[in-house]
């Protein structure tokens, strides 16, 4: 099945709003920020609960991808912790991608970069790999 890049797999909402709840960890609390998206705040704490189970997976994905893009892409400095390194890396990424590939939202870039998978339970990476 093929899903729009504004979605991801098995999630009933749009991918922008869940890379919003994501960007706002350490920020604010997931009920705050479940409230201000208009999504229930466990969604939200399961959302986080899974990014941040996956991180160093997620971060490792995306770097592969900005490096298969743009082999001139300096590795990002650490953050200090596994999901500040995975948004940082996706951040990367989306920027190298709608510069050779063309412009859209980061979040979409995500979705497609991931096959719509980046929540998903598998122990495997599922996603697509750059070659």
């Amino acid at each position: 099945m093929l899903l729009p890049d504004v979605c991801l797999a098995r999630r009933r909402y749009v991918v922008e709003t869940i890379g919003a709840a994501l960007l706002s960890t350490g920020v604010e609390g997931y009920r705050r920020a479940g409230w201000r998206l208009g999504v229930p705040g466990e969604t939200v704490r399961d959302w986080r609960r899974r990014f941040r189970s996956r991180s160093e997976l997620i971060s490792a994905h995306f770097l592969r991808w900005a490096w298969a893009l743009d082999g001139s892409v300096d590795p990002p400095a650490g953050r200090g912790s596994p999901v500040a390194d995975a948004v940082e890396a996706i951040g990367v990424c989306t920027r190298v991608a709608s510069l050779v590939l063309g412009r859209r939202l980061p979040w979409s870039w995500v979705s497609a970069l991931t096959a719509g998978g980046l929540l998903e339970i598998n122990t495997f990476t599922p996603w697509p790999v750059p070659e």
